[in-house]
């Protein structure tokens, strides 16, 4: 089974930050809208198509820090 890592970071100005793995072994980051981490969470997870599991549409699991 595959693992992705996706990692929330501290933004500028209070926001948050996500960085995520994708499939050619590189690195993505975007700018997350939400004002506290557990928003960031399920946003990260949102945009990514994790569901419950920690699983996207793929079968991946995710690993979020």
């Amino acid at each position: 089974m595959t693992t992705r890592i996706a990692r929330v970071m501290d933004g500028p100005n209070g926001g948050f930050g996500l960085e995520y793995d994708n499939t050619c072994g590189r690195k993505n980051t975007m700018r997350l809208e939400s004002l506290t981490y557990e928003r960031a969470i399920r946003e990260a997870k949102t945009f990514l198509g994790i569901n419950a599991d920690n699983c996207d549409e793929d079968n991946i699991v995710w690993d979020i820090e």
